[in-house]
């Protein structure tokens, strides 16, 4: 009995002294970036990428750039060169930050490299420093290591990288021209032209912006790559014929909506259109946002047409948001004032002084001012 006795205190004995051993984690060899096998980083252009699939790998992970090499195995040492660059060091609040010093304060110029990983998440990402890399059409393979509880490991081909001159300077995802006709108070949209999503031939009016063409009522176009940093909007409505509607007269068209206006800083009114700036790119800040931008009010209509705009609309011939049915009898012969209204999503990429203009048809204004 004894003996058992015995046996039994040095098994209690062990189990008390066993400790389980600390967990060394996992890290998969099957980590790799979200996306397609191969990157276009467009050259001067913006961008990022997805995030990294762990696949089941202990978290956190850190990730890093192990190398960049050229077709020939090479170290590509362009890409860790380090650029000035100006970023954000505190969000930017367009309802708050009005002035270029308030801006300013948030933004900082830092020296860095134009291509980096993200160490959290594993996305890359790069800036319009990649001016500097050479040239379209070359290819370099990135490797990058991951690092957690279980160690680290070199990932060959994390992304297969290739330059490219395919660069959008600005984007445009919404256009819409409007004139609003008020009546009883309320704001008509007797002409809604779209240039959106919603219309079956979207991509082809964007081409047509894209391209300059002058196949729109919008046109965008560069005028001066001043300033090098940061952009100048020359901002235009004007009537059928060209002459610009009063600028001191542009406003964000209605409480609870917003326009461009309020995503700038020094606004000028002058003889050549609206004058906006903004210190940095991409702008509007949010890439997404929405403008709502409206003209001057008049309750003259010897300068609208509205003969002419009822006849077209009742041939079909107008985009509107009035249906042919709540048009009315008198074609708004009893309406008190009328105004034109530009929504829009622009983005613009590249520094510099830009010229948006957007001709209003119907409209025969006299003069500027």
């Amino acid at each position: 009995m004894n003996k058992y006795i015995g046996l039994l205190f040095v098994l209690i004995l062990c189990v008390s002294c066993y400790k389980e051993p600390k967990s060394v984690g996992f890290l998969s060899t099957d980590i790799y970036l979200k996306g397609s096998d191969t990157l276009k980083v467009s050259i001067g252009g913006k961008g990022e990428t997805d995030y990294a699939w762990l696949d089941g790998s202990s978290q956190p992970c850190q990730f890093s750039i192990d190398n960049i090499r050229d077709n020939a195995g090479n170290r590509s040492e362009q890409f860790f060169k380090e650029y000035s660059y100006r970023t954000w060091i505190k969000p930017y609040d367009f309802q708050t930050d009005k002035t270029l010093a308030s801006v300013m304060a948030k933004l900082a110029d830092k020296i860095m490299p134009c291509f980096w990983i993200n160490p959290v998440n594993g996305q890359l990402q790069y800036t319009e420093t990649t001016s500097a890399l050479t040239k379209p059409g070359d290819v370099f393979h990135l490797d990058v290591n991951v690092s957690n509880s279980a160690g680290t490991r070199l990932y060959k081909d994390y992304k297969i990288l290739k330059l490219t001159s395919e660069k959008k300077a600005f984007t445009v995802n919404e256009l819409i021209n409007g004139i609003s006709v008020v009546k009883g108070g309320a704001n008509n949209f007797v002409l809604y032209d779209q240039i959106n999503t919603s219309q079956p031939d979207f991509s082809v009016r964007q081409n047509n912006i894209y391209l300059d063409n002058g196949k729109e009522f919008a046109r965008i176009h560069k005028i001066s790559d001043e300033p090098k940093v940061g952009v100048k909007i020359i901002f235009k409505l004007t009537d059928a014929k060209g002459i610009l509607f009063n600028p001191a007269e542009y406003a964000t068209y209605a409480t609870g909506t917003y326009s461009y206006i309020d995503q700038s800083v020094n606004r000028q009114n002058t003889a050549q259109g609206m004058i906006l700036e903004f210190p940095t790119t991409p702008w509007p800040v949010d890439v997404n946002f929405r403008s709502y931008l409206k003209g001057p009010t008049a309750n003259d209509f010897s300068m609208l047409d509205i003969q002419k705009l009822s006849a077209d609309f009742r041939a079909g011939k107008v985009p509107s948001l009035i249906a042919p049915t709540a048009w009315p009898a008198n074609n708004w012969s009893d309406a008190t004032a009328w105004f034109v209204r530009i929504r829009s999503i622009i983005t613009f990429y590249e520094s510099g002084t830009w010229e948006i203009s957007c001709k209003i048809p119907y409209t025969a204004i006299d003069k500027i001012f």
